[in-house]
């Protein structure tokens, strides 16, 4: 992981991106270098990041909402010490200050999925440029994609905190993200209102209901604490609103803690989700009866038998998070893992077991490589796991074109942020910059729905599916867990 700072805005076309780095001065990479797991995490962190800000403030895939100036302002003034709105964008103090997005979508709530292509010609300044076409959107909510994305917001703030990155109030780098981390959590707020407000609108199945206990868990815990990780200060810190999410989520995890989830996934996603709640919960009662499900569910999912990759990879997840959770010792783990190494083809980059593969699956089959890595050294060959992680991420996101397109290098990003770094870090050799991506005025940049390998080929559904590809979002930045931490401890 490397330092980060502001943001630059530049147009898409390739020319003036070229112009604007010789007059800058910038010097990267632009050779192909070798792709190796750094690659893929620093990649996957940048993927993360471009889906994530793409749906959330601009795509207008949900029902939007126009923020409070007021509370705007004084998010800017949190994020940076001597902003004064009064100077009307002067070049005053130190120099860097945040700067409000124009005509930005921002969601209270998100539409299951939709078509990411654009439908003009984008100015990347302003984002009522770079919304999709609403015809193709499906308008179903979901607890899926209402939590995972609510999960994003949350995780991607905790990274715009970290001060040796974001930096400080008083420093003179990364106003503007921690500005926008601040937006992010405004979101995630309004979203969980939304679906307080408005259970019965929302389809909770598939584990949609234990994602939004993870998603309420993790929202009322970062609002209280006094500072984040690596941070000195928590500029999210909202007492009331964290004790109304927690005891949400109280009432959440009353109404699911005796259900009986029925498919792996699903159960996979029950253990996830009540570690996050046990975590956050001040309720010693549900922290108690939260352990005790866990160590029933986990007892059931072990006895369950896969059918593919994406199966086994969620029993592997869910199971290690009981096993460092409890503290039991669950030998299940490294079968499943041997298996799941042997129905690796490294010729092909794929798992014999399947050849389609959504995002959800891409994001399971990372999660649980990455948790191999960091917590089954003891038992499993991580070595083997960061080999499959790396050729399966280059073959699937890349090759395959899971990842449809990836901005110039200096868009989305500060100057220090890429420069001296490698260009592979950023996006993939010859990926498409959006405009080109394909249709009349390109792709966004985010993830097809699923790829799938048939004759030799890869074939692309280009439909955006919110919920897998916040799914994947978020194990792709927890693959920085020593920065953002996607396990927590009780």
């Amino acid at each position: 992981m490397k330092k980060f700072k502001t943001l630059v805005k530049n147009k898409w076309a390739s020319s003036l991106i070229i112009i604007m780095m010789l007059l800058l001065n910038v010097s990267f990479v632009l050779a192909a270098e070798t792709f190796d797991s750094e690659a893929a995490e620093e990649e996957g962190y940048w993927y993360s990041r471009y889906n994530m800000g793409t749906l959330a403030m601009r795509s207008g895939l949900g029902e939007t909402f126009m923020p409070d100036m007021q509370m705007m302002m004084q998010a800017m003034k949190m994020a940076d010490a001597d902003f004064d709105p009064m100077q009307k964008g002067m070049n005053y103090g130190d120099g860097d200050h945040p700067m409000a997005p124009m005509n930005p979508s921002l969601l209270q709530a998100v539409y299951k999925s939709g078509s990411p292509y654009y439908t003009q010609p984008i100015d990347i300044n302003d984002f009522a440029t770079q919304k999709w076409d609403l015809s193709t959107f499906d308008r179903a909510l979901t607890g899926l994609a209402t939590g995972q994305l609510m999960i994003k917001e949350i995780e991607w703030a905790k990274q715009f905190h970290v001060d040796e990155h974001f930096g400080k109030p008083t420093d003179n780098f990364g106003a503007q993200w921690r500005f926008i981390g601040s937006v992010l959590v405004m979101q995630s707020k309004m979203q969980a209102m939304h679906f307080l407000n408005k259970r019965d609108r929302f389809d909770l199945s598939d584990g949609g209901d234990y994602v939004m206990l993870w998603a309420l868990s993790d929202l009322g815990n970062v609002l209280e604490l006094d500072k984040l990780l690596y941070s000195e200060s928590n500029r999210y810190k909202d007492l009331e609103a964290s004790g109304m999410f927690l005891s949400a989520a109280d009432s959440v995890f009353s109404g699911i803690k005796d259900k009986m989830p029925a498919s792996i996934m699903e159960k996979s996603l029950a253990l996830q989700s009540f570690v996050w709640y046990a975590a956050s919960t001040h309720t010693i009662m549900g922290r108690a009866e939260a352990l005790l499900n866990m160590k029933r569910i986990s007892d059931e999912l072990k006895r369950m038998t896969p059918r593919n990759a994406a199966e086994r990879t969620y029993m592997i997840r869910g199971l290690i998070e009981a096993k460092r959770t409890l503290g039991i010792q669950i030998d299940e783990i490294a079968k499943l893992a041997s298996e799941l190494f042997d129905d690796f083809d490294d010729s092909l980059g794929t798992f014999g077991s399947q050849t389609t593969y959504t995002t959800d699956d891409v994001a399971i089959i990372v999660g649980a490589l990455n948790a191999i890595r960091i917590f089954e050294g003891a038992t499993i060959d991580t070595e083997r796991a960061e080999e499959v992680f790396t050729i399966f991420f280059e073959t699937v996101l890349n090759k395959a074109g899971m990842q449809q397109s990836a901005p110039p290098i200096p868009v989305f990003k500060g100057t220090f942020e890429y420069e001296g770094e490698p260009e592979i870090f950023f996006r993939y050799p010859d990926m498409p910059f959006p405009p080109m991506a394909g249709g009349e005025y390109g792709i966004a940049p985010v993830f097809a729905s699923s790829v799938t390998y048939s004759n030799g080929k890869w074939k692309i559904n280009r439909t955006f599916d919110s919920a897998g590809a916040m799914h994947a979002s978020n194990e792709m930045i927890w693959l920085h867990h020593d920065e953002v931490d996607g396990f927590p401890k009780l």
